[in-house]
């Protein structure tokens, strides 16, 4: 009823792409257009091969098995292949109806349904004869009760060769199977059951063969036995399916495992050492009565005397025989064929002697009948005569059932012996194997629970076990070690690369490799370990509300253009700019919920003059970046709907962060600041001295009470926001752009089935995905927020994206310039007599945006559209790259496969949205 399944790897599948060509061949073998699979061929449009012009269409080379129905030529070239979709249509729909009735033939109902078919093939023709059940109507009664378990059994068989099609068809469980089903036909009477039918003996009676009989009727059933071998896996499959809660990992599914494989073959030995143990003893001396013959011929011998003779010669020998078979539970109830009276010759004779057995009872069952012939007939007489002989009818009533009973009680003791020595396993694999693979698998989820936990993150495994079923021991020791592969590639990532890695990369690429994100050329060096704070703000901070009058009478833009990715901030004059930021700081969604709450118009007004201020009229790093990159923060902020999981203080502090965070920029990097030994290097000990200095220059702003953003907030609100200002800001600086991607990478490996599912949920968001995943992290989603936008051109609609990779270039040229007048050596990205201008986005775009962008939208499923953008703008620059620069073929294949990657990569990322 439920058996072991060992899962064996099925023939190797050929693959094929959308038109139908072998992937796996070269691609002179591959299908032609009138061979691709799915089509509908008009062979009346096949040349044959006698039409000038036609060309035998080559035949797909598969290494998994020969093509079928090919249509061929005179001379036996193939003209024609049709792809085998009717194999394929049919596997697959043979796959889907074995998942429709796997769970039927697994069901609890059908199981009880088996075991009781197997009660009844194994019992049901004993019992009956135990109980002496009267042929009428008990042979009807029996033969439809077991047509209908063979039909059973068979139906049985049928299901599990469609649901198990790899394994069961043609193994020992399907020839046993077959076996027991065909041998039911033993039981049933219109078939070759001896039911309702009397048992004839003859003169070449052999007792071995008898025996060799009994023991055939037996081994007959054991196809059904072998049914006990499934039925004892109940017990074991049922057993300690609770898991003990004060344990961290249980064996059970393991020992349930070793005990079916176990009990199965031991079962199948004992069932095998019972029934051919005694076909040892079959050349012993039978036991079986051969008398009953000898009492055939001697009546006859006496009819013959008394006829011949007259007398009571056969009266006599009748009664001898009736005598005789007193002291034994069988004997002779009836003789047929022996007359009273016999005419010879028109003279009558009287041969007394067949009244004697008038008082027997004859057996209610016809199957406890044995009749036995005479050898010849002496006396020529009506019943004996020619072909047809007299014969004796014997009680086996009491016989056939004590044999009955003894073959119930074989089976009893069958099962009796699997049960005991199943359970004598149990307990000695238990001691040996489980408790110390228990002992083992806690000891190693302790110990991962303890090491995911010092990562900041929950291990999932506390509730590892499903309610449905429980998890195999074995999964949960691979999904440990799988999470640990993730996390250590995680935490093996540097800020280096080896010459090797670089020496593949154009100019451009290590341009952003080596001075953007201060990739270092090194073969060791020693990561540095940042800690991620990612405690939640408690204070609200705010006491008031400041007015709901709007802040800006007239913007330059529509209001829905700002509430998109449309907005371009380098078609507005400085007021505009202006307007933009004040709408978002009071009058959008945002600002009313946050903005307003914490500074009034006026105060924020002189803070923002004096930043507008403090911007360098440089091509990139001014006053138009910071209010761009302020838009992204808030355009983030709504779509991921920030309110429902950050608190006002961290929303309205990571704007006024966006707004500052790159206030009084030089328009140099950090590289160049700590080569030139500036007196901001020496201030900041070379860490971040840009950064750091943008930070330092916000608050003395705010040291001013007149200008101080923050002067309505509480201490603790102030210390909040203070630290989501100063921690965005410093990871604004790329030297940190791969831990934060290492880190948002690991955070979604250790949370990927709540961002799947919010991903397949749609805009709502979930409660586990909002306490697990965003509220857990709010400082490491601040600090991505702002570095996201500082690095979202590339994200961009076209046009807007092509104006800031312009200012950039320019700004990097400018450095470059002044590295050239000082003899410093000039960086890769800062030559403009090398560099390619469309070329070199492609790099900045594939190494340092794409996996930041593609870690963010698999834990923020909600931005996509970013990604698939992404994308777009890179096909553009490749084109405008070739226009340019007119690049070879070879190149050209490399910079495609890349853009390829991230439009497929992006297809991913907006599919997912759609599976629910």
């Amino acid at each position: 009823l439920l058996r072991l399944e060992h899962q064996r790897p099925g023939p190797a599948s050929f693959r094929v792409d959308s038109l139908g060509r072998g992937l796996n061949a070269p691609e002179s073998s591959r299908c032609s257009p009138l061979e691709q699979p799915g089509r509908r061929h008009d062979m009346s449009k096949v040349a044959p091969q006698g039409v000038q012009g036609a060309e035998p269409a080559k035949e797909v080379a598969s290494p998994a098995r020969p093509r079928r129905n090919s249509f061929t030529t005179k001379q036996g070239q193939p003209l024609f292949v049709v792809a085998e979709e009717n194999e394929s249509a049919l596997r697959l729909r043979l796959r889907r109806t074995a998942k429709v009735l796997k769970p039927f033939l697994e069901s609890q109902v059908f199981k009880v349904l088996l075991a009781c078919c197997l009660f009844i093939a194994l019992f049901a023709g004993g019992m009956w004869c135990v109980i002496d059940v009267p042929d009428d109507p008990g042979v009807v009664v029996l033969d439809v009760v077991m047509l209908l378990v063979m039909c059973i059994f068979g139906f049985e068989l049928i299901l599990n060769c469609i649901v198990d099609a790899d394994n069961y068809p043609l193994s020992f469980f399907f020839w046993m199977d077959l076996l027991g089903t065909v041998s039911m036909i033993f039981e049933i009477s219109f078939l070759a059951g001896d039911n309702g039918k009397v048992k004839k003996g003859n003169r070449m009676v052999d007792a071995v063969l008898m025996r060799i009989g009994r023991l055939g009727k037996v081994g007959a059933r054991l196809g059904r036995l072998s049914k006990l071998t499934k039925v004892i896996t109940i017990y074991f499959k049922g057993k300690d399916t609770k898991v003990d809660a004060s344990k961290p990992a249980e064996a059970k599914v393991l020992s349930q495992k070793l005990m079916i494989t176990l009990s199965t073959k031991v079962s199948l030995l004992t069932l095998l050492l019972v029934l051919l143990t005694p076909v040892f003893g079959i050349g012993q001396y039978p036991e079986t009565d051969l008398s009953m013959q000898l009492w055939a011929d001697s009546l006859e011998t006496a009819y013959n005397s008394t006829y011949t003779n007259s007398g009571t010669a056969f009266k006599t020998a009748v009664e001898e025989v009736k005598s005789f078979y007193e002291s034994v539970n069988y004997g002779v109830f009836d003789i047929t064929g022996f007359p009273t009276q016999v005419v010879e010759n028109s003279v009558t004779k009287y041969i007394p002697g067949e009244a004697v057995l008038d008082g027997a009872s004859k057996p209610v069952r016809n199957s406890n009948i044995l009749r036995l012939e005479v050898r010849e007939c002496k006396v020529q007489r009506p019943g004996c005569e020619g072909s047809t002989k007299a014969y004796l009818d014997f009680d086996f009533k009491e016989p056939n059932q004590i044999e009955a009973g003894s073959d119930i009680a074989l089976v009893c003791f069958i099962i009796l012996v699997m049960f005991v020595v199943s359970l004598s396993l149990n307990g000695i694999l238990e001691k040996m194997v489980v408790i110390p693979m228990e002992r083992m698998l806690n000891m190693v989820k302790t110990m991962a629970s303890d090491i995911l936990k010092q990562f900041g993150m929950e291990d999932g495994l506390e509730n590892g076990q499903g309610d449905e079923e429980m998890e195999e021991e074995t999964a949960l020791i691979e999904g440990i070690f799988k999470k640990f592969a993730r996390l250590a590639a995680l935490a093996a990532g540097k800020n280096e690369a080896t010459a090797e890695e670089l020496a593949g990369m154009d100019d451009a690429a290590k341009g952003v490799m080596m001075d953007m994100m201060n990739v270092q050329v090194a073969s060791t060096g020693v990561a540095e370990d940042q800690a991620s704070d990612s405690g939640s703000d408690t204070g609200s901070g705010h006491g008031q509300h400041f007015g709901q009058v709007p802040a800006v009478a007239a913007l330059p833009v529509a209001k829905t253009t700002i509430d998109s990715w449309d907005l371009d901030v380098l078609t507005l004059d400085m007021e505009g700019i202006s307007k933009v930021a004040l709408h978002i700081f009071f009058d959008s969604s945002l600002g009313k919920l946050a903005g307003r709450q914490f500074i009034d118009v006026e105060t924020f007004q002189r803070f923002h003059g004096v930043v507008r201020s403090g911007y360098n009229d440089l091509p990139y790093h001014n006053y138009a970046h910071a209010c761009d990159v302020l838009h992204t923060v808030y355009r983030l902020l709504c779509l991921t709907q920030g309110s429902k999981w950050l608190s006002g203080v961290e929303q309205y502090s990571l704007l006024v962060a966006a707004l500052c965070h790159d206030l009084g920029h030089s328009g140099k990097t950090n590289p160049f600041l700590v080569e030139v030994g500036h007196e901001l290097a020496l201030r900041y000990n070379d860490k971040s001295p840009l950064e750091n200095m943008h930070c330092a220059k916000l608050f003395e702003i705010c040291a001013q009470e007149t200008q101080d953003v923050f002067k309505s907030m509480d201490k603790d609100a102030k210390k909040q926001a203070r630290r989501v200002c100063i921690a965005a800001i410093l990871h604004t600086d790329n030297v940190n752009h791969f831990e934060m991607v290492r880190e948002i990478s690991k955070t979604y490996e250790m949370a990927s089935d709540l961002c799947e599912m919010q991903a397949s949920s749609g805009s709502d968001l979930s409660q586990n995905y909002q306490e697990q995943v965003l509220q857990k992290n709010t400082m490491m989603w601040m600090e991505l927020f702002l570095h996201f936008a500082d690095v979202s051109n590339p994200l961009k609609p076209w046009n807007v994206c092509f104006k800031w990779a312009w200012r950039v270039l320019d700004e990097f040229f400018d450095q470059g310039d002044e590295e050239k007048r000082l003899g410093l050596p000039v960086g890769m990205l800062n030559d403009r007599d090398k560099i390619n201008r469309p070329g070199s986005q492609h790099g900045f775009i594939n190494f340092l945006v794409a996996p930041l962008v593609l870690s963010t939208v698999k834990l923020f499923p909600c931005l996509h559209e970013l990604y698939s953008q992404m994308a777009r703008n890179m096909g553009q620059w490749k084109d405008a790259w070739i226009e340019d620069a007119k690049p070879s073929e070879e190149e050209i294949a490399k910079r495609d496969a890349d853009v390829q990657k991230h439009k497929d990569q992006a297809l991913g990322m907006e599919q997912r949205l759609q599976t629910n």
